[in-house]
């Protein structure tokens, strides 16, 4: 009887494997739910519906993307992490996945994903408001020294770019007076009305008030000058040690196999290499440097250890 009961036991797991085996080797069978957990037209939005033609072509299946926002990302990112991990729900993930765990806003961690890829990098830049005084970093610096405490804008109390702000003052030993706005756009409104001295906020959100020369950016925590800004020195080019870049991925809920997540892999690696997403990507100012497995994992847990524990502490 007892090798009866393992027999059938055995079979049921065979059966089982060969099942999941199947499943995953027809993926996709129906659409995948794409979750951006941000409003449309936002950054987050547009890399994901530029993603998307290569990426369903190579996957030989649909995209439905929902646009669930709310709670700066905890809503969308909730329905994502509480899904099946079966490769039919997916979300895009970025620094607030680190910011919202650090402030306490939500029940999950960013542990609790499985990150599939990393596909886009942008700096956050340093930007002054036209100052005849403030002609680049040095003169800022001077400035500074000499007792002007900057305040400084960004997009929400909390949000990558509040915590970004903390790490550019406490890397540089200063003290910034930090004014949160609701919105990059309000920020950098704020900063030309010279209502604050300066804003810490991604390339593509002040592009057009430094070319209509009304911001001027002064530094950039990239790895590498970005095109954008080819002028504007990054901190490390500048002798400080903080490198740190927003950056969109593709996520799923922890436990998706391997098999769907290797057909996302080379869905990725065929959609980032197409000349059109390329283009849009340099437009916007951020840079192609996809990243997967072992690298992407490392990447993720670096930039947690030194953004939790700031989102941490501006709460206090």
């Amino acid at each position: 009887m007892k090798k009866t009961m393992i027999a059938v036991s055995m079979a049921v797991a065979a059966t089982g494997l060969a099942t999941f085996a199947q499943a995953a080797e027809n993926y996709p069978e129906r659409s995948i739910e794409f979750i951006v957990p941000y409003g449309p037209g936002g950054g987050s939005d547009n890399v994901v519906r530029a993603l998307q033609p290569k990426i369903e072509e190579a996957l030989g299946g649909t995209l439905v993307i929902r646009n669930i926002s709310g709670g700066g990302g905890a809503v969308g990112y909730n329905r994502a992490v509480n899904a099946a991990a079966d490769g039919y729900t997916v979300t895009t993930p970025n620094n607030a996945n680190f910011t919202l765990e650090g402030l306490g806003n939500v029940d999950f961690t960013y542990g609790d994903f499985e990150y599939i890829a990393r596909v886009l990098v942008e700096p956050y830049i340093l930007a002054v408001r036209q100052n005849d005084d403030w002609t680049d970093f040095e003169s800022l610096m001077e400035s500074i020294e000499a007792g002007n405490r900057l305040s400084v804008g960004f997009s929400g109390v909390g949000s990558s770019t509040h915590v970004t702000a903390v790490a550019i003052g406490e890397e540089l030993g200063v003290d910034f007076n930090f004014i949160p706005f609701d919105g990059g756009s309000a920020a950098v409104s704020a900063a030309m009305g010279g209502h604050v001295d300066a804003v810490v906020l991604n390339p593509n959100e002040i592009l057009s008030a430094v070319e209509g020369g009304r911001l001027n950016p002064m530094l950039s925590t990239g790895e590498d000058r970005t095109d954008i800004f080819p002028d504007t020195p990054t901190m490390v080019e500048l002798g400080y040690e903080l490198e740190l870049n927003q950056w969109r991925g593709i996520a799923a809920p922890k436990g998706i196999s391997q098999e769907i997540e290797d057909k996302w892999v080379e869905a990725v690696k065929h959609a980032v290499e197409d000349p059109a997403f390329q283009r849009f990507a340099k437009e916007g100012g951020s840079e192609v440097m996809p990243l997967f497995g072992e690298e992407l994992d490392e990447f993720v847990r670096r930039t947690a250890d030194l953004m939790i524990p700031i989102a941490q502490s501006v709460q206090e």
